[in-house]
């Protein structure tokens, strides 16, 4: 069971990378090929990032409804899959209004963002502590080759899509494969097990304690 969990959770981590890669770096150029104009790509790379944060401190009392850090996870990564359709739709049609693309855009920060904070917890209980350090070395090297090598297709497709008058068919092929790779990291998360649903000792802790602990901490003083 181990095994398999490691397993699922490099292919997550590079299908994950992928959808960075092929989605996630051309939004912004996609807002400009559209004829957004400079400050709406500005706001699309950045605006979005508060609907993430928002949805972060949503994801505690998420996975006590739904009792399970697998199932919010599992939700998020598919809901920030889906966003990329209405973007390979926009890149066939040729037009997205500035509102429509940042509401898109706010989803899928809003639901990646929010998966942090359970998968950190959830993934803690799957990977032996021995090996935590190597294994999540490894899986974040497995993941940023993953981005590296979909932003090199990226561009190179863009490119040469771009030199015929095709930009937009490059960009729709570059959502369509960042939706792929999400579904596909989904479904690896969804291959996971979770042997602890709910930790036996979760509890709320007081903004009192929250800072107490940023002051004593060593982690606390050094943000």
């Amino acid at each position: 069971q181990v095994r398999g969990d490691l397993r699922a959770s490099m292919i997550d981590g590079a299908a994950f990378g992928g959808m960075v890669g092929f989605g996630e770096t051309y939004i912004a150029a996609f807002a400009l090929a559209v004829g957004l104009g400079e400050m709406s790509a500005a706001l699309v790379s950045s605006a979005p990032l508060i609907a993430g944060g928002l949805m972060q401190l949503a994801s505690p009392m998420a996975v006590r409804v739904l009792r399970s850090h697998q199932r919010w996870v599992v939700i998020c990564a598919f809901a920030q899959a889906l966003t990329f359709v209405p973007l390979v739709v926009a890149a066939l049609r040729g037009s997205i209004n500035a509102v429509t693309l940042m509401a898109v855009v706010s989803v899928y920060w809003g639901a990646g963002l929010a998966t942090g904070p359970a998968w950190n917890t959830w993934i803690g209980t799957l990977v032996p502590r021995p090996i935590r350090s190597r294994y999540f070395a490894n899986r974040t090297r497995v993941s940023q080759a993953s981005v590296f090598l979909g932003f090199l297709i990226g561009g190179a497709l863009l490119q040469s899509q771009a030199a015929v008058g095709r930009s937009l068919i490059a960009f729709a092929i570059l959502f369509g494969m960042a939706g792929m790779c999400r579904v596909i990291s989904a479904w690896m998360l969804m291959r996971h097990s979770e042997p602890v649903p709910l930790p036996q000792n979760m509890r709320s802790i007081s903004w009192g304690k929250i800072f107490h602990h940023l002051r004593a901490s060593s982690g606390g003083k050094l943000l």
